[in-house]
């Protein structure tokens, strides 16, 4: 227990910058996404349709510490999730966007299956459900086919209210992968994406590009840069995650 609570307050350190730095970062060039990381594999038609409509688009994000901001001091209005609303909106100006957040630090998919069913089963209905998991689940070296079996019910009960579900895979970390064996995860996630009406996000992935470009590395910049880089990918990742979703949509950008 004390093991894999020292993990994630590590990576909570990484993750995470005091609630000082920027409330906004221009997207730099270097750190560019290839098609490859802003294609999904299949169109997302829930959110397509409300687009074409004019909106609002409503997005329900669950997830652990990097999704919903839920670290000392950060600002929520900085997470990933908020960036990819301000680059859809950037791009669709017409359209609405209206986002919500489930989840907390230290949350499995298992744990965050009854916020995402409650959010589900409201008055408010969503669109595009955004579910980030993985991280949890092989810090503590959790059996991967509950995290499946959670993520087939949440997966499930999206589908049946009429939403698309984008899965969202651990951020890119050296220290995590030297610590925690993630290949199960992945392969849940992946098993879990090939379900009709979910795509995945692979945030690890183009997280990594991007270390071993020198265009975004958290874990080899000093404690002064931080803040500023953390900003940047936070940016980053919004700006990548929007552009994937907007390319299932088919919706050409105004």
């Amino acid at each position: 227990m004390t093991r894999w609570l020292s993990w994630l307050w590590l990576l909570a350190l990484v993750a995470v910058p005091p609630s000082s730095r920027p409330a906004h970062a221009e997207v730099p060039v270097a750190c560019a996404a290839s098609e490859a990381f802003t294609t999904p594999e299949e169109s997302l038609g829930h959110v397509a349709a409300a687009i074409v409509a004019g909106g609002p688009v409503n997005i329900l994000a669950v997830g652990s510490a990097t999704t919903v901001g839920d670290q000392l001091g950060t600002d929520r209005n900085t997470a990933f999730p908020f960036r990819m609303v301000e680059a859809m909106h950037a791009a669709l100006p017409k359209v609405s966007f209206a986002l919500t957040l489930r989840g907390g630090r230290g949350m499995t998919a298992e744990d965050m299956l009854p916020l995402l069913e409650a959010a589900l089963t409201g008055p408010q209905h969503y669109h595009l459900v955004l579910w980030q998991t993985g991280t949890v689940e092989a810090v503590r070296g959790e059996r991967p086919d509950g995290m499946v079996v959670a993520l087939q019910e949440g997966v499930d009960r999206a589908r049946d209210a009429g939403a698309d579900v984008v899965l969202v895979d651990p951020q890119f970390s050296r220290f995590l992968r030297a610590n925690a064996d993630l290949d199960p995860y992945e392969a849940a996630l992946q098993q879990v994406s090939a379900l009709p009406g979910v795509v995945l996000f692979r945030r690890f992935d183009v997280m990594r590009s991007w270390a071993e470009d020198g265009a975004i590395d958290l874990e080899r910049v000093g404690r002064g840069d931080r803040a500023r880089t953390m900003a940047m990918l936070n940016t980053c990742l919004g700006d990548t995650l929007a552009r994937f979703v907007l390319n299932g949509t088919g919706v050409a950008a105004n």
